[in-house]
């Protein structure tokens, strides 16, 4: 069957747009099941036994959703016997749900997803016809879904791990207008009282010697690659490093039109003290793990036991224990072996 152009503008706009909505896909779901003459439409996502399902029914103004396993045993659909792409009558499964239905199978990766149609009465034959016409677009969206959200994971991660440092970007045109920015820099705009927008979306500092230098090293920037380096305050700390952003074409980056990245570093967050990681990366006891740290950030024995009141004595019999619990030979090894381990995000 060929899709309508009235099925076109009332369905597959909205199957191919409706990951972007919350719940996913409510509007498609809504018009499928008026369009089939349906009493419930599901979608279901899952990775493995794990999934979560989304449904509408007649007569219900919202959408659905819940977590649920794949072998729910009040389901009697053999989701992960289904081949892909292919239309499957409630009545072909070994064991009927007692409903009429219809279901179709889409994969991408190491995501599942199915769209079920449910009614008490039998489905027309054009019912199974558009399903089946849906079911090469049904793949094509969740192979965007699965883009998407593997984008917004690799963000996620990104902006959390930056966050634990007190760093973070944003990328500007050469104009200075804000184009993008992480959860950091989004925040610092929100707060305006160091960095805000204009009405225009420029990127301004609140105070005017700061912008000064702000505006001169986006326009510096803008013409070549040097980075350059923006004090915007000290308490709290707030500095940038703003360099050229050199496009690639191919990627769509000359359309967007950003030239210019800057990276933010604020002061960190307040968090556990980095020697409770490094006692649980290198299996240290806590009284050696603050000599460890205190002796990365002080660079010298003496200057570290005098911050943790130690004996000369002591400090150096701790050292000797970190030598060899790290693998290091020398008191500059040590420190930078502490100083970029994992406890620095701590």
């Amino acid at each position: 069957m060929q899709i309508s152009r009235t099925d076109e503008l009332d369905l597959l706009t909205v199957l191919h747009d409706g990951m972007h909505e919350q719940p996913a896909w409510g509007v498609f779901l809504g018009r499928l099941l008026r369009r089939v003459g349906a009493e419930s439409v599901r979608l279901l996502l899952a990775r493995g036994d794990v999934g979560i399902e989304m449904s509408v029914r007649l007569n219900r103004r919202h959408v659905q959703t819940r977590a649920r396993s794949m072998s729910e045993a009040d389901d009697p659909t053999p989701y992960g016997s289904l081949r892909p792409q292919r239309v499957y009558d409630f009545s072909e499964f070994q064991t009927p749900p007692g409903i009429a239905g219809r279901v179709v199978r889409a994969t991408e990766g190491d995501l599942d997803a199915w769209l079920a149609i449910e009614s008490d009465d039998e489905f027309s034959a054009s019912a199974s016809s558009l399903l089946s016409a849906l079911a090469l677009h049904f793949r094509i969206a969740l192979r965007n879904y699965v883009a998407v959200e593997h984008e917004r994971l690799q963000r996620r991660v990104g902006d959390w791990a930056l966050g634990r440092l007190g760093r973070g970007w944003m990328a500007l045109t050469a104009t200075g207008r804000v184009m993008a920015t992480d959860d950091l820099a989004e925040r610092l705009l929100r707060d305006g009282s160091q960095l805000r927008l204009s009405p225009e979306r420029r990127l301004l500092a609140a105070s005017p010697p700061a912008h000064q230098r702000l505006a001169r090293a986006i326009e510096a920037a803008s013409a070549d690659a040097s980075p350059r380096y923006v004090r915007i305050s000290d308490e709290p700390q707030l500095e940038l490093l703003i360099a050229g952003l050199a496009p690639e074409p191919e990627t769509g980056d000359a359309i967007v039109g950003a030239s210019v990245a800057v990276h933010i570093q604020a002061a960190p967050p307040d968090a556990a003290h980095p020697a409770e990681a490094l006692s649980e990366l290198f299996d240290l006891s806590p009284a050696i793990a603050r000599f460890a740290w205190s002796l990365g950030h002080d660079g010298g024995i003496a200057a570290a036991a005098a911050e943790l009141g130690l004996t000369i004595e002591t400090a150096r019999f701790y050292s000797k224990t970190l030598y060899a619990k790290l693998g290091v030979s020398g008191q500059a090894e040590l420190a930078r072996r502490i100083l970029t381990s994992a406890a620095a995000l701590a």
